[in-house]
């Protein structure tokens, strides 16, 4: 019974790190720490803090941090081929409780072998 409890644990936290993509279409509201990703003259790159108008796609390259004003990066909205907008497919406070849930259920594994009982766990 405890494994099939922590085989669907693993499951659901593996699971749970999922980001989907979806096309941008304007107007769509982009929260800062959103990921998106911008196809343009045959390169992709991942922006977040994203700011789309009917001239151009900021935003600042998404391995520098958000606060990075000088990092912000603009492409004009013609030689953007596309854009596609990265969520979460879980909110992420359900990906910690999982993982805390995991982790539990990890040490509980380890102390019951350390002390040798076997039913008692």
């Amino acid at each position: 019974m405890r494994c099939l409890r922590f085989g669907l644990v693993l499951l659901a936290a593996g699971c749970s790190g999922y980001w989907g993509r979806r096309p941008v279409d304007q107007p769509t509201p982009v929260e800062r720490h959103d990921p998106v990703w911008i196809w343009s003259g045959g390169e992709v790159t991942k922006w977040h803090a994203v700011v789309i108008t009917q001239d151009s796609v900021s935003g600042i390259p998404y391995q520098m941090t958000v606060h990075c004003y000088s990092c912000r990066r603009s492409v004009p909205r013609t030689r953007v081929d596309s854009m596609k907008l990265g969520y979460r497919t879980l909110p992420e406070n359900v990906t910690i409780v999982v993982g805390a849930a995991t982790a539990a259920i990890l040490v509980e594994a380890a102390v019951c072998s350390l002390l040798g009982a076997r039913n008692d766990c």
